[in-house]
């Protein structure tokens, strides 16, 4: 619409400008000298205007050519950086397919033009990383990367770190993460990699004062977070009952997290075990009397059975207890035949394990069978138990703590004859 009625306006003034030019022209005459030059208005005025328009050209043209040789600049130097950009999505994707030497080689011929070549560095020594014979040539990448222009140094750092730690060089790369963690105290990155590092190197209680602030800055995910923290009071815990130290013992029970506390059966058991190793064997009891009559778990009971120590009448007394809410489980029946067997009770540790074993064939149970038959001088039946037990155990070890596993039906029909002699015996 403005441009229409710009045309309309310039038609007009045109038009009224011809008209009143028709009926006077105008006069001019210049004069130099002896030149004079006479010429109407309306012709000196186009000339002026001709000539105007010539100037502003030969200016225009003047200015593009100054230009010319940086506009020159700028497009080669966007037509490298494109193909940098081309060159790196490229090597990202040869990266992705392990295609390490092409993607070191790929990464680095862009990097020159690139506006990141800090990430082409740092891909191209990831690259040479996995390459393991090309060791100086990663760490020539990661000093390149360092030193570009727009290389974050925290980035660089966790990368040469996490190829330290990979390489199982953990000890080199502690320093370096203990400086970046006093500089950035709160970096999820570091704290994650301080985490890994200290686990490497066995550092529990480094580790277990770090955790809190890898829990606040969400470092790790929960459940790698819930196993490392697992991992650590427990190593602890286990230093703490070698160097017979209740009272570091008890203090460690109480820093653990709640959940762990509470839910973790298996650190439940690693902490009553190291009750009884601190001779604190009626908490140990307790802990995991307690725990099972809160919810029941073949592990507590298992690790029931097995304290070793203690006052073994009144531990079969509570475990016989159970009996009426839980009289099918092999695990308690195992237990009670542990138990039983403790109190001198042949008979009725026989029975027991006679009767998980019929559930439940398991390792442990024909284990502590075969113990007790041997006891008795039945030797050919104890043999029997521990052949069964073995061929149970091929291929399947045992879980720590006493925990048993499940048998496939094939194993069931293996053992089945088995069982069924000894019960007659």
């Amino acid at each position: 619409m403005r441009l229409l009625l710009g045309i309309i306006v310039t038609l007009f003034v045109s038009v009224w400008m011809a008209l009143a030019l028709r009926q006077d022209p105008g006069y001019v005459m210049l004069s130099s000298g002896q030149w004079t030059v006479e010429t109407s208005l309306t012709f000196f005025t186009l000339f002026l205007t001709v000539l105007f328009v010539l100037f502003y050209m030969l200016v225009r043209l003047a200015i593009r050519l100054w230009q010319t040789p940086g506009q020159t600049l700028a497009a080669n130097q966007r037509r490298r950086e494109k193909r940098a950009r081309r060159l790196f999505n490229l090597g990202a994707r040869q990266l992705a397919a392990g295609q390490w030497a092409a993607a070191e080689k790929t990464l680095l011929k862009g990097a020159e033009h690139s506006e990141t070549p800090a990430l082409h560095y740092l891909g191209a020594a990831r690259a040479a990383h996995h390459l393991h014979e090309a060791r100086w040539r990663r760490d020539l990448h990661l000093r390149r990367a360092e030193d570009a222009p727009d290389a974050d140094k925290i980035t660089v750092q966790l990368a040469h770190v996490e190829f330290l730690i990979d390489d199982q060089q953990a000890g080199q790369a502690r320093p370096i993460l203990e400086s970046l963690h006093t500089l950035n105290p709160r970096h999820p990155g570091v704290l994650q990699w301080l985490a890994r590092t200290y686990q490497q190197l066995q550092a529990w209680e480094a580790l277990r004062e770090l955790l809190p602030e890898v829990q606040r800055q969400k470092a790790l995910g929960a459940e790698p977070l819930a196993e490392l923290q697992q991992q650590t009071f427990q190593a602890l815990m286990e230093s703490a009952a070698a160097a017979s130290s209740l009272e570091k013992l008890r203090a460690l029970w109480k820093q653990a997290p709640a959940k762990l506390r509470e839910e973790d059966e298996t650190f439940l058991v690693t902490y009553a075990s190291a009750l009884c190793d601190c001779d604190a064997i009626d908490d140990a009891e307790a802990l995991l009397r307690e725990a099972l009559n809160r919810r029941w778990n073949p592990r507590l009971v298992v690790g029931y059975g097995l304290l070793g120590r203690g006052n073994a009448v009144a531990q079969l007394a509570t475990a016989e207890g159970w009996l009426a809410q839980h009289g099918e489980d092999p695990y308690l029946l195992l237990t009670l035949g542990r138990l039983a067997k403790r109190c001198q009770q042949p008979a009725k540790a026989r029975d027991y394990l006679e009767r998980s074993i019929q559930i439940m064939p398991t390792p442990d149970a024909y284990q502590e069978l075969g113990e007790l038959l041997e006891s008795l001088h039945e030797l050919t039946h104890a043999g029997q138990c521990f052949h069964a037990g073995l061929r149970l155990l091929v291929g399947k070890p045992q879980e720590k703590q006493g925990a048993m596993l499940t048998v496939a039906a094939a194993s069931q029909q293996i053992s089945a004859p088995l069982a069924a002699s000894v019960a007659a015996h």
